[in-house]
Formats: C-alpha cells, sequence, structure tokens
C-alpha cells in the first residue's frame, strides 16, 4: 500500500472512531404508566449535540416495526404502526440538545413491551431500549 494510501485509510478511521463515540442512552430502569395516560420515553444522545439533522426512529423492539420516524426535520408517518397513528410526539424542543424523547398519548394495554430509540446520521448509528409497562 501506497503512503497516500495509508495516510487516507488512517484518516477515515480516525473519522469512523470519533463519530462512534456518540450514543443513545436511555433509563436503565422500566418505566410504569396506566392505560389511559400519556407517558414519555426519554432518550438523549451522550455527548449531547443538535440532532435535528438526524434520522431518529423509535421502534418496537420484537417487531421492528415503526412506532415513530423522523428524518431531515420532518416527521414521517409512512412506515409508522397504524396503532400508533395521531399517538405519538418527538419533543422538538430537545433535539437541538441531543434529547429524542417520544410522547405516546392514550395509553393502551399493547403498548406494553420493549421500545427501541434509533439514531443516525451520515458516520454513526447509536440505540437505546426502553421497558414500558402498561
Amino acid at each position: 500500500m501506497s503512503y497516500r494510501g495509508l495516510l487516507t485509510s488512517f484518516v477515515a478511521l480516525h473519522v469512523l472512531r470519533l463519530g462512534s463515540g456518540r450514543r443513545a442512552v436511555g433509563p436503565e430502569l422500566p418505566l410504569r404508566a396506566t392505560v389511559g395516560e400519556d407517558v414519555v420515553l426519554p432518550c438523549y444522545l451522550s455527548p449531547g449535540m443538535d440532532a435535528r439533522s438526524f434520522e431518529i426512529r423509535w421502534m418496537r423492539h420484537q417487531l421492528s416495526e415503526t412506532v415513530h420516524h423522523y428524518r431531515n426535520g420532518e416527521d414521517r408517518y409512512v412506515e409508522q404502526m397504524q396503532q400508533y397513528a395521531g399517538r405519538t410526539e418527538l419533543a422538538r424542543d430537545g433535539l437541538s440538545n441531543g434529547i429524542l424523547d417520544l410522547r405516546i398519548t392514550g395509553l393502551r394495554p399493547s403498548d406494553d413491551g420493549q421500545y427501541v430509540c434509533t439514531v443516525q446520521d451520515a458516520d454513526s448509528y447509536g440505540e437505546a431500549t426502553v421497558d414500558l409497562e402498561v
């Protein structure tokens, strides 16, 4: 490998390593809520940074289906599970500080379970799990 090729590889690996330092963080303990209530599923970036340009997706863990999807500054509902239609909201006021919280309104028994908060940009990916007991 030439010196230039080696230098390019080193720079690329260094950028990937820096990008991978970011991670999504959720609560350690399960959240408990009651049917009919609203709940906020917490998730944030560490270290905190502006996430308004990132792709953020909340999913049901076992089902791998989309609960809420945000990309390019917009909520996207095309892939959203029907049972969550009109009941989810990403906390946009916190995005500039890396807060990725999701509000679910009018909890149902079927909302019980594990959720995954994923965040992605051009050079990194992170995810955190949130357990919800309804």
